[in-house]
């Protein structure tokens, strides 16, 4: 199915690198780089490594997908990282039929709705929480619609898992959901609809103790992006959440930023950022990534829509909200191409170091741009860090059309819909990873890039859907969850 660009259907799904110290697991001293003078230390560190083998690995959801002849029933591939990068020759692919994963392969479950990544039980292995956004299920003699499964990592993969319990009488019990550590203590935790669990977690899923009634945003907002970050430096993650209000004649919706800060006793009440309000065509906007990028241990605000991106500093009292975003566009100088409306420039956002230089860039897609007299094409930019931020010089721009990407752009492809950042060869270098969900009429593909010191190249990137993992192609939507 197409997605047209109307307001009531356009959907992002954005994934972003919120680069934590506490998500990571350390690289081994002969993959480690050191980190630069003025950046956090956290940049050397590996945040995916399912295998623990030292190299990031990719995972990437396809919940549309086919499986065992079950329409809807959905898949997770994961290409493992190595010396010589991501491969397609070294993936394996998890469906509710893998050894170990838990239930069973029914039509319309959506396993892999949603991705997010951490080492859950404190093993040394990142583990994968896996959403089934429409799993129907049973707890307490209560029906139940959506799960979350663990796959606890191990040196062989994903050989067991576990569905998180049921907390409450809620019915749903899927939802975003993103990991830090919200309460100081050096485990990771979750943070999603409800409920922050904080680990370390056991096998059978059951957290070492959890904070009920948690929110993230306002009462009269709905939240539409929910990500993880240190703003205030001290150590404990925060959360931030995006939040859509009304729209105006015009549909457009207005959004705002709500600030949530994590304590020794966990998350504190929303607060909004009411110095912080844009406007967006999108009906459900998550362009939204927290990375630190002036390497002062904070980590910045980077909100996506309307065409722009919008970069709130973090500070000691959490994000500077009172000081106009530095917003950056396709006007902005050292940015190619035009800002226009409905080129969705910012609709996915990732943060990460892509040249190496010791200062996080910010990878952009841009899903509706218009190329070369196709619609809805779609391109992808790295706009650079430096000493004080990203400026907008030296952005690159990539597209199917370029030299060295597979593929050409066609009608709809909406190439740059979700974005991704992995550093799959542990050479300090994250990878653009770069999903178009509706290329070949929803079948949905992944594009692999590599970095160099003078930033993202096409050379040597490669691509592939649903059928070079093996699974169904047909309206797979492969790329839609990449993790958190």
């Amino acid at each position: 199915m197409v997605e047209p660009r109307s307001h009531s259907m356009r959907r992002t799904v954005v994934v972003a690198l919120a680069l934590l110290a506490a998500t990571a697991t350390a690289l081994p001293a002969a993959h480690a780089r050191p980190a630069a003078a003025g950046t956090d230390a956290d940049a050397t560190k590996v945040r995916q490594d399912f295998n623990g083998d030292g190299y990031e690995d990719l995972a990437v959801g396809a919940a549309a997908a086919k499986v065992g002849g079950m329409s809807g029933a959905g898949y997770v591939a994961v290409l493992y990282g190595s010396a010589g990068g991501l491969n397609t020759g070294n993936r394996k692919v998890y469906t509710q039929a893998s050894p170990g994963v838990p239930g069973t392969v029914e039509a319309h479950d959506r396993f892999g709705a949603r991705l997010a990544a951490a080492d859950l039980d404190g093993d040394g292995f990142t583990d994968l929480l896996v959403e089934s956004d429409n799993e129907q299920w049973e707890q307490n003699g209560i029906a139940r619609d959506g799960n979350r499964t663990v796959l606890w990592g191990s040196r062989a993969g994903f050989t067991s898992g576990k569905v998180l319990p049921a907390l409450t009488g809620s019915k749903y019990q899927g939802g975003r959901t993103v990991t830090g550590d919200f309460n100081g203590d050096g485990h990771q935790d979750l943070a999603g609809p409800d409920d922050v669990r904080f680990g370390p977690f056991g096998r059978d899923g059951v957290a070492r103790s959890v904070q009920q009634g948690a929110e993230f945003v306002d009462d009269d907002v709905s939240m539409t992006a929910l990500e993880a970050g240190d703003v205030d430096g001290d150590g404990i993650t925060d959360l931030v959440a995006l939040g859509r209000h009304g729209f105006d004649e015009n549909y457009d919706y207005t959004y705002s930023l709500h600030y949530v800060r994590g304590s020794r006793d966990g998350l504190r009440p929303p607060v909004a950022l009411d110095g912080v309000q844009f406007l967006s065509d999108d009906s459900w906007n998550d362009g939204l990534a927290l990375g630190d990028l002036d390497g002062d241990r904070r980590a910045e605000i980077v909100a996506g829509g309307g065409d722009a991106l919008r970069i709130l500093r973090g500070t000691a009292n959490g994000p500077d909200d009172t000081t106009a975003p530095r917003t950056i566009t396709q006007d902005t100088p050292g940015v190619p191409g035009a800002r226009e409306e409905g080129d969705a420039f910012g609709h996915a956002v990732a943060i990460g170091d892509v040249d190496g230089d010791g200062h996080r860039d910010i990878l952009v897609g841009n899903p509706h741009e218009d190329l070369d007299g196709v619609s809805d094409a779609g391109t992808f930019a790295v706009v650079p860090g430096g000493p004080d931020g990203p400026t907008g010089a030296g952005t690159k721009v990539l597209s199917q059309n370029s030299a060295s990407v597979p593929g050409a752009a066609e009608f709809n492809d909406l190439f740059g819909f979700n974005v991704h950042l992995v550093d799959g060869d542990g050479d300090g270098r994250a990878e653009p990873v770069v999903a178009a969900v509706l290329e070949n009429a929803s079948d949905g593909a992944v594009w692999a890039f590599r970095s160099t010191s003078t930033g993202v190249t096409a050379t040597g990137s490669f691509s592939f859907g649903s059928s070079t993992l093996g699974m169904v192609a047909k309206a797979a939507g492969l790329g839609r969850s990449f993790p958190r």
